[in-house]
């Protein structure tokens, strides 16, 4: 048995883990990738969806960059994508903002998601995204079984102080 991974923003795992992986996430989101067969586990955290200065395509603070480094694992491992289990999970919104969605952190990485799991036709087996509440993950690298738990917070009003 493996010590449990803890996953920061921006950090990424694919392989096999006879442990745990765990990360907390806010408006960041984590795609999870699980192959039954040959119990490969991919978890990510990123930040934003897109580097806005470009100059790492496999970035993993950013989702085209974990999208970019999923695909180049499973090609590494000669695993195709329908083989996985797929899950989107994050897109929080934390503090409480006027504004159309569009302009929230967290709905903007978790519509990146989406659109990315669409352009390539991957089906999403789970999915828990949005919402006003922070969520922790934690997946068994050994059966690919994932735990979600919710936390809600009390959103703060932006330019406010709490009372």
């Amino acid at each position: 048995m493996n010590p449990p991974l803890f996953l920061r923003p921006g950090d990424y795992f694919f392989g096999r883990h006879q442990g745990s992986v765990t990360t907390l996430l806010g408006s960041c989101v984590s795609i999870v990738l699980w192959h039954p067969r040959w119990q490969l586990l991919a978890v990510s955290h990123y930040l934003l969806p897109n580097d806005p200065t470009a100059r790492n395509a496999l970035d993993t603070r950013y989702g085209e960059g974990v999208f970019q480094r999923m695909l180049a694992d499973m090609r590494r491992h000669g695993t195709h994508p329908h083989e996985y289990r797929k899950s989107i999970f994050g897109g929080g919104s934390l503090v409480r903002a006027d504004g159309p969605p569009a302009q929230r952190v967290g709905h903007n990485n978790s519509a990146f998601a989406r659109e990315q799991f669409s352009l390539r036709n991957w089906p999403v087996d789970h999915c828990d995204l949005n919402g006003q509440h922070y969520r922790r993950l934690r997946i068994d690298g050994t059966s690919g079984r994932i735990e979600l738990q919710r936390n809600s917070v009390q959103p703060m009003r932006l330019g406010m102080r709490p009372r």
